[in-house]
């Protein structure tokens, strides 16, 4: 059985926060996979705490949110994941 992703909850004065990010582009990452599996045109990225509100992008904008992924991957040396957000990319 394939396990349920994580979808981060943040409140609304966190969403900016760059020790968030993590979070929120591994979020990004798995919600687009599930998408390409599932055939889906968005992804819930993220809920914000205590709204039951989900921030979602949609696949118009998958590329370049993958591009923000990818930076933020590269200045962390964390190549292995630029390796998948690479091969994202290239599916879109």
């Amino acid at each position: 059985m394939k396990k349920k992703r994580h979808i981060p909850v943040l409140s609304f004065n966190e969403l900016d926060l760059k020790a968030q990010k993590p979070y929120v582009y591994r979020s990004l990452i798995e919600g687009i996979t599930e998408a390409f599996e599932n055939n889906l045109e968005e992804i819930e990225l993220c809920e914000l705490k205590y709204s039951n509100t989900y921030l979602t992008v949609h696949k118009d904008s998958w590329s370049e949110s993958l591009a923000k992924a990818m930076d933020f991957y590269i200045e962390n040396e964390e190549y292995e994941i630029c390796a998948e957000i690479k091969k994202l990319t290239d599916k879109l």
